[in-house]
């Protein structure tokens, strides 16, 4: 499996998974976490923000990821190269997720060549924030479309240049791509830095209603002072109850200023607690306060332990009285109401400590007023202010709590008077070419408020229809008012000029329209990238949310790139023999017209380098005559091949992809390296079993004389047969993997091609291309071509032979590996990874899958942790030959075990017929 590149990077947002078939991801949006799998130290990457089908579970994007496979953005391997440990990757992966700081736009001139912006508004409009982490004051950046035809943002004062080299079909506002040419996404992105773009006629409104919005919105609110609160639980302040009760508050962060105008919110608890208004800084420093200027500072509010300080005017409930009791404030002459008496219908509830509504606000007659909601939905006065208060004042809500049981429960609400007359933008578009339309408006509110002012109609009656524009590269919705301008209205021959609206000057700003040549697609273009052969390659060749249609070509064929229709150009290049450029064109089209553009990708050549643990060095040479290896150990515990010599029948797992659970199955796995010679004759290439007599059982893998490639298992000639592959060459070395799940069929009739093909997994790999998967070919199908109906609960005794049967039907080619291990009972089988390993690296196999893990014995079912030098739990369960590279292997020595090589009587291999030179020096393509 190939490595994967995990970085983090500032200027796109994202975090990177390169090599795999993850895509980006916005930083902060991916968590990593250490985990056992199977006694194995694995990473589990989840997306943070998307949830599984449950609601709960996070999206997982690694489920066991393996720490030795991942690099740094450089190609470093962090565990094998830097050193770190598992837990250290797992650190790494969760800082790239969320990298802080800024690497770009210091008003040097950051190239953002192929980066993706958006651009939007905060919510106060006051900032202009960009999506790879950087904000910048409104009416303080500017956009300039440059001669190179891409877009520098610069500051509005200054010579300070942020970014450059930004493509104007990369940029997008508020999460939309911005359609049109250059010149179109400057002025949109333009627009949007300068805060009322458009010129604007503010009209004072003749229909105000004068009723404040009785549902209110959020009125914000702090807590101020050192001893104020938010407890646990619902409740959202009180008095903590240390230092002065004073110094505790809650203010509303919305302010109020017209007769009319209230604060609601709900109160629990009984306990001292005060409500009244406290004037903003602007109202209080423009002197329209009355009474003791100290106490109507706002900037004494819960800063001075008093109870009058920063309040013009507020009402206090206590307990003693339970319910209203005083005044506090700049000026506390007050008119007391009903529910100063204690007649409010709450009472019980705020004693009770139960939610109870209280109201404080400018009474329709300019005094401040403290009311409380009663059972019939009226409000009930508990005291006003003596005075109105001034006009031009403006007031914040201020609550302080003196005990720790007199609490707000809910946060406030503002009720506002409904709003003054819009804000009245004027525009207009000439679409087609030679034809205005005006007046135009961005919002209903605005084009209805034209409607009833233009004809004297009544507030809220005015009408409007809307237009959309074909040549708008908005595609905006605009409002035209309804009675003077009907849908089917007359377009103007020219652009309005200057004129007034409800005695005011209005001047016109054009709405942006495109010509053919605007919205033609740019042309693509890629800086050339050379890589080597096998390397994974993505290339974007489309921005996200482009309009426009794309096709792609890649001349010459065969460089392992695809485009996915979308758009990325994905893939892995191929391997050349030479340096070999190939040439990537992209077709931009729309309805407007296409551009053509280029890129080139060389893939270079470049020597294999073996990686592998295992050698691939040596290999024995076999030429029939009689030449052939044989184990010394013919006993069951020698080999877990033999089953210990059982004879009897066992029956296979329910679940197809796991070894046999029956106590009599004894499940094993083979695998081996060889390279025929050019001979059509019937050869074995191993055979475990008793020899060549018509009452003889075996197992083994032989090549035909048709040189097709079969696995059998039988007794004489009759045989149940497996066929893994038609013609093998002789210019190839070939790799077989046969895993046994443990079932033997206990009567001829029971060997069924379906039965035999659940009964085993096979594997074929060859040096043209070792990563290829055959898939399992233990089909029905297959074992349908060789032969079936052969019970297999016959005792399998006799010799382990490789190169032959014995001194028969020997084998003409080389072998370079050979291994055999016991598999657990119920367990399921090898996957790809392990018996790839199997076959191309057998030592980093034994590294990965025994050292430090459990096996079956080679005598019994008894799962036992791995013991090399045990025969029983390590050499004589497993063992790994290899020819003439391993420890030991001579030819006076014979081939030893691998597992265990000081071991001579059970896992050494024989050499029968054979000479020295027989052990041969070979390169084996892509193992070598």
């Amino acid at each position: 499996m190939a490595n994967i590149k995990i970085y983090g990077d500032l200027d796109s947002g994202s975090i990177f998974f390169i090599n795999s078939t993850v895509d980006p991801k916005s930083l902060g949006t991916v968590v990593a976490t250490l985990i056992d799998y199977n006694g194995q130290d694995r990473i589990l990457v989840e997306r943070n923000d998307r949830f599984q089908e449950d609601g709960v579970s996070f999206r997982v994007l690694f489920k066991k990821l393996n720490a030795n496979r991942i690099c740094n953005r450089d190609g470093e391997e962090l565990v094998s190269q830097l050193g770190y440990t598992v837990q250290q990757v797992v650190d790494y992966i969760n800082g790239q997720s969320q990298l802080t700081g800024a690497n770009g736009g210091d008003g040097n001139g950051t190239d953002v060549s192929g980066v993706a912006i958006d651009f939007k508004l905060d919510a106060t409009s006051t900032s202009i924030m960009l999506d790879n982490g950087f904000a910048y004051g409104v009416n303080t950046i500017k956009a300039i479309a440059d001669t190179d035809g891409l877009i520098t943002i610069v500051s509005e004062l200054g010579d300070l240049t942020y970014f450059t080299k930004l493509d104007h079909t990369s940029v997008s506002v508020d999460g939309s791509a911005v359609a049109g040419g250059l010149n179109d996404v400057v002025n949109v992105l333009n627009e949007l830095f300068t805060v009322g773009p458009f010129e604007s006629v503010v009209i004072s409104d003749p229909y105000s209603t004068m009723i404040a919005d009785v549902a209110g919105v959020d009125a914000g609110y702090t807590l101020e002072g050192a001893d104020a609160v938010d407890p646990i639980g619902d409740d959202i302040f009180t008095y903590d109850g240390s230092g002065y009760a004073n110094y505790a508050g809650l203010k509303s962060t919305a302010t109020i200023d017209q007769a009319g105008e209230y604060y609601t919110f709900d109160i629990r608890g009984e306990g001292t607690i005060g409500f009244g208004l406290v004037h903003t800084q602007a109202s209080f420093d423009d002197g329209k306060y009355d009474g003791n200027v100290n106490y109507a500072n706002p900037a004494n509010y819960a800063a001075v332990n008093s109870a009058h300080y920063g309040f013009q005017f507020s009402h206090w409930f206590h307990p003693t009285p339970n319910g209203s009791w005083t005044n506090y404030g700049a000026l506390t002459t007050y008119s007391g109401g009903a529910g100063w008496s204690n007649n409010w219908d709450q009472q019980d509830d705020w004693l009770a400590g139960n939610p109870v509504k209280m109201r404080c606000g400018i009474d329709t007659n300019g005094y401040i007023s403290i009311e409380s909601l009663q059972d019939d939905g009226s409000w009930v006065v508990h005291a006003r202010s003596g005075y109105p208060v001034q006009d031009g004042s403006s007031f914040h809500l201020g609550i302080k709590s003196q005990s720790t049981s007199a609490r707000v429960y809910s946060a406030p609400k503002v009720h506002l008077l409904e709003p003054e007359a819009p804000t009245m933008y004027f525009r207009y578009i000439e679409s087609p070419d030679g034809e205005f339309h005006y007046p135009l408006f961005a919002t209903a509110e605005e084009a209805n408020y034209y409607d009833e002012v233009t004809n004297g109609l009544t507030a809220g009656t005015g009408a409007s229809h809307t237009h959309t524009y074909v040549d708008d590269p908005t595609g905006t919705t605009w409002y035209m008012a309804g009675a003077s301008h009907p849908v089917d209205y007359t377009p103007h021959t020219s652009a309005p000029s200057a004129t007034t609206f409800s005695g005011n000057t209005v001047t016109y700003t054009e709405v942006t329209s495109q010509t053919n040549a605007d919205l033609t697609p740019t042309a693509f273009g890629a800086t050339n990238i050379t890589q080597e052969e096998g390397t994974n390659v993505n290339i974007q060749v489309t921005p996200q949310g482009a309009s426009w249609s794309t096709s792609v070509s890649i001349s010459p064929s065969g460089s392992g790139l695809v485009y996915d229709g979308y758009s990325l150009i994905q893939g892995t290049l191929s391997d050349v023999g030479s340096d070999t450029t190939y040439t990537i064109t992209v077709t931009r089209a729309n309805s407007y017209g296409s551009s053509v553009g280029s890129m080139t990708v060389t893939a270079t050549d470049v020597a294999p380098v073996n990686t592998n643990e295992t050698p691939w060095t040596k290999a024995l040479d076999f030429s029939g005559s009689n030449e052939y290896l044989k184990q010394v150990q013919s006993s069951f515990y020698a080999s877990g091949m033999r089953m210990n010599h059982l004879s009897t029948g066992a029956s296979s797992n329910v679940d197809s992809t796991k070894t046999s659970s029956d106590s009599y199955a004894r499940a094993w796995a083979n695998a081996i390296v060889f390279k025929p010679d050019f001979n059509n004759s019937n050869q074995h290439i191993w055979n475990l079993g008793e020899g060549s007599g018509g009452n003889d059982d075996n197992i083994y893998l032989r090549l035909s004389a048709s040189r097709e490639l079969f696995f059998g298992w039988g007794r004489g000639n009759t045989n149940n047969e497996c066929r893994i592959s038609s013609y093998l060459p002789n210019n190839l070395w070939f790799g077989v993997y046969v895993g046994h799940k443990g079932y033997r069929a206990s009567s001829d009739g029971a060997a069924t091609a379906s039965n035999l093909a659940q009964a085993f997994d096979i594997r074929f790999k060859s040096s043209s291309d070792w990563d290829y998967n055959s898939g399992n070919l233990s089909t029905i199908s297959n074992w349908t071509a060789g032969g079936t109906g052969v019970r297999m609960s016959r005792q399998i005794t006799g010799d382990l032979t490789i190169g032959g049967r014995g001194a028969n039907r020997n084998f003409h080619g080389k072998v370079a590996s050979m291994v055999v291990t016991t598999l657990k009972r119920n367990v399921t089988m090898p996957d790809d990874t392990e018996v790839d390993l199997m076959i191309t690296d057998p030592k980093k196999w034994e590294d990965d899958y025994l050292v430090g893990k459990t096996i079956r014995q080679v005598h019994t079912t008894s799962n036992v942790t791995y013991s090399p030098s045990n025969v029983y739990n390590g050499y004589g369960a497993v063992q790994i030959w290899l020819m003439g590279d391993g420890t030991y292997d001579s030819y006076a020595n014979g081939m030893r075990n691998q597992v265990y090589p000081n071991d001579q009587n059970y896992g050494k291999l024989q050499l029968n017929s054979m000479v020295s030179n027989d052990i041969q020096t070979v390169n084996i393509a892509g193992l070598t």
